[in-house]
């Protein structure tokens, strides 16, 4: 099998669009401001036939580190994803509400054909958080991340500790969605930021992600930035 071309921090998350996205989006909204992993759910825009987003669906789980499935309604689009994952050996997981209104529309055919498998079942909201949350605590790229912001503010005060964290944090969210971004777009985008963060303060956050090997600078003057 070809290797893939992996981003590290990305998580593909494959779903029912219409009545189970919204808690994920609000789970993922808060999970950014504190792990550095990139979530991605691909869904049907106006102007997209089924083949383009075939095709999306495609590119983007091949390039996740992980992907996280919903069963819940036995939605077959889910399965189908979960089908090629499977086939292409990306690490998976299946998660599933046990919410008695989420029975109710559930395909028991396809949810039988993912029997077997190990679920992850939440019965609300505050639970998916939490089951996101200790997902990615136990990631690789968070491991190393973690890791490497432990070593990097041992000597800074709290509150400067916590600056950091949400600068380089901001740093590596930029990237979301792209397999990288030019070096000066990413200074813009942090310099733009409400804190106020300084060229100083950006330049060696960038040189010390690179460093440690969380962020690849390519060098020269119109170099770019991806997730390494």
């Amino acid at each position: 099998m070809a290797a893939r071309n992996t981003i590290p921090n990305q998580v593909f998350i494959g779903l029912p669009w219409k009545t189970v996205r919204p808690k994920y989006d609000r789970a993922i909204d808060w999970l950014s401001i504190r792990s550095p992993l990139s979530f991605v759910i691909v869904g049907r825009g106006d102007d997209q036939d089924a083949q383009d987003l075939l095709d999306i669906i495609k590119s983007k789980l091949e390039n996740s580190s992980f992907a996280l499935f919903d069963a819940t309604g036995g939605n077959a689009n889910v399965s189908l994803e979960y089908g090629y994952a499977e086939a292409k050996n990306i690490p998976r997981a299946l998660y599933l509400s046990s919410h008695k209104a989420a029975h109710k529309s559930r395909d028991l055919s396809i949810v039988s054909d993912l029997a077997g498998k190990r679920r992850n079942h939440y019965s609300n909201e505050r639970r998916l958080q939490a089951l996101l949350q200790d997902f990615s605590k136990k990631h690789p790229y968070v491991l190393r991340f973690e890791k490497t912001l432990a070593l990097e503010s041992r000597r800074l005060d709290k509150g400067k500790k916590k600056r950091l964290r949400a600068l380089v944090l901001k740093a590596i969210h930029v990237l979301d969605g792209q397999s990288d971004v030019r070096r000066d777009d990413l200074v813009q985008r942090l310099r733009a930021d409400t804190s106020g963060y300084s060229d100083s303060e950006i330049d060696d956050v960038i040189r010390q992600l690179h460093r440690k090997r969380l962020f690849y600078v390519e060098p020269g003057r119109y170099s770019r930035v991806s997730i390494a």
